[in-house]
């Protein structure tokens, strides 16, 4: 085998798959809040707004006395019975508990997994819900108390209020959570408030704890098998004004002992996953941020995004959190740019830096998705647009591949040379250095010229793997009924109901993709070697026909089809390009004409 052919082989290999593995590892002031609105219509009257439902399951339970602090005491004769409030908008199902003012769940209805809502609260039935508050910094007990509860009507604005007093040195305060919800917004509005009747301060912990900690958790949805970087990711991830700079940046926060925090200004902090996302404007004043993964009671790998708030001495200690809970798709993480394209009249939050993007092809991933939709508004089947975005692909790069394969038969060709030059200056490297150099010069021979070519095509490939990895759109999209039926996950003909652990290897199911990709993979070896002169034999070409093809099935195996279906469609292109280009040579080689 060649020199250039293997090392056209081996830079292939490192650079498709470090560029696969790099990709994986790989804003305005807030705007001023609205005006509060009114209270107008209490709890009874929410079922005269056609779009909601409110279902409210209340027991006579009661809860004992308890607290996360033990200087805190909570009023005796307020026993509230614990209910479960369940409201549905056109795109949310949030199940509410008046047992810690918590959420439930928070089910999102226009996105499913397998036929059923995505609930974005997972706590492996624990039922410790989320938006749980702690007095305290990040470590404390959760409250646990039951609350009042009462419902707001403003036209379809819907607020879920929950209160409950609290006493400290003697010291009466009031703690209430309210959420605003708004029909059409993936955005939840949540107000915490501490408050005394009296005009004097809240009475706060002893020392320099924070005031209270509000969590997100345990985990994000959708529901996974795991979380390998690949299938499944969960970043840590800020966007805000850098501390040296001052301009803004998206910062993706990693430690070894999946616990990390930081003090830093922050426009938002999120717990980013594959295709969807919880993202937390913390409002004004300072913030600790705070991301912890390790295990919890029912999640084995978390995702907790706790949001720590230092003490005030103020009689009235109010933050508003404004919370985007849902898809990571651009229509929807757009709208919160400008006052008029959302019913909360945000701006600026720049929640599109949330998706995970390539550092530096971000701008080639993005010329690819604008081409990719271009095509899917000619032909509105995904599946039918990757493969003509690759058939325009191999267009641009035909010069570039053209060029590749005409050094590669150039080198082929001057073999019987080198050989020889090689048999008469065996010994002396310096001669036969020389000597091949000039051998080069005298038939027009550039040793690199079949691999630079190749390198030129590399960022295109590994722009469109981030592309296709984790593109929203592609996620449940059909390419063909009954077989590919969701582009963003592999598909499947078959489906072992336990997976089979061959050691080294689990096959978890039949799949036909990977196999079409490789054959055609074979066939285009094949038929680029027909074109060229002097093939290799014995163990080099079957390193090449066989090697290469089947390390890159196993890779390739578990990929989501739609990256695959780039691949499979790319080497069968390249196999028309190749006859064709087979056929002009034969006819030129004839003396015919092209």
């Amino acid at each position: 085998m060649e020199k250039n052919t293997i090392l056209a082989i081996v830079l292939s290999s490192v650079i498709i798959i470090g560029g696969m593995t790099l990709i994986q590892m790989n804003a305005p002031d807030t705007p001023p809040e609205t005006a509060e609105r009114t209270e107008a219509v209490e709890a009874e009257s929410a079922q005269a707004d056609p779009v909601t439902s409110t279902e409210i399951i209340a027991t006579n339970e009661t809860v004992a006395d308890t607290t996360g602090s033990e200087s805190i005491l909570e009023l005796s004769d307020q026993d509230f019975p614990v209910q479960t409030i369940v409201e549905e908008t056109d795109l949310y199902n949030i199940t509410f508990s008046t047992a810690g003012a918590v959420v439930l769940d928070i089910a999102l209805i226009q996105e499913l997994d397998e036929g059923k809502p995505i609930s974005m609260v997972l706590d492996g039935g624990s039922g410790v819900g989320t938006f749980n508050m702690a007095f305290g910094g990040h470590d404390a007990d959760f409250i646990t108390d039951v609350f009042s509860h009462k419902k707001i009507h403003h036209g379809k604005e819907l607020i879920h209020r929950f209160s409950r007093d609290y006493i400290k040195d003697g010291q009466l305060f009031t703690l209430t959570k309210s959420y605003r919800i708004i029909p059409g917004e993936y955005m939840i509005e949540l107000t915490v408030t501490l408050e005394t009747s009296d005009g004097k301060a809240v009475p706060l912990l002893d020392g320099n704890e924070p005031a209270y900690t509000l969590t997100y958790g345990p985990q994000i949805g959708p529901t996974f098998e795991k979380i390998d970087g690949r299938y499944e990711i969960r970043d840590n991830v800020t966007w805000g004004p850098d501390t040296k700079t001052g301009k803004f940046k998206r910062i993706v926060h990693k430690d070894k002992s999946k616990f990390v925090q930081t003090e830093n200004t922050v426009n938002w902090a999120a717990v980013v996953g594959k295709y969807f996302a919880v993202i937390v404007d913390p409002g004004s004043g300072n913030s600790t941020i705070t991301w912890d993964g390790n295990p919890v009671e029912g999640q084995d790998q978390a995702s907790l995004l706790q949001i720590s708030k230092p003490a005030r001495k103020q009689s009235i200690i109010e933050d508003k959190y404004k919370c985007y809970i849902g898809p990571l798709d651009r229509e929807n993480l757009s709208r919160y740019e400008n006052t008029e394209d959302n019913a909360f009249g945000i701006s600026g939050m720049n929640l599109q830096k949330a998706p995970k993007t390539s550092a530096v092809l971000f701008w080639l991933e993005a010329i690819l998705r604008w081409l990719l939709e271009f095509f899917y508004k000619l032909v509105p089947n995904y599946g039918v647009a990757i493969i003509l975005l690759t058939i325009l692909i191999k267009v641009v790069l035909f010069p570039f591949t053209h060029k590749s394969y005409e050094s590669t038969s150039k080198m082929q060709a001057v073999q019987p040379k080198l050989a020889a030059l090689k048999e008469q200056y065996k010994g002396d490297t310096q001669k036969l250095n020389a000597k091949t150099a000039e051998l080069y010069k005298e038939e027009g021979v550039n040793p690199m010229g079949g691999c630079l070519p190749m390198l030129f095509q590399f960022p295109i490939f590994i722009a469109l793997y981030g592309l296709l990895n984790k593109y929203f759109p592609l996620r449940g999209a059909v390419f063909i009924p009954g077989w590919i039926t969701d582009l963003s996950a592999p598909e499947y003909i078959w489906k072992f109901a336990n997976p089979i652990d061959l050691k080294i290897w689990t096959l978890e199911a039949i799949r036909l993709l990977p196999v079409l990709y490789l054959a055609g993979q074979l066939l285009t070896t094949k038929v680029t070697q027909a074109g060229q002169a002097g093939a290799q034999s014995g163990a080099q070409q079957k390193m090449l026909t066989l090697g290469m093809p089947i390390m890159f099935f196993f890779i390739l195996y578990n990929m989501p089809s739609g990256l695959l279906l780039y691949w499979t469609a790319m080497n069968f292109v390249t196999i028309g390009q190749q006859l064709v280009t087979n056929y002009v040579k034969k006819r030129k080689a004839a003396g015919g004409t092209a």
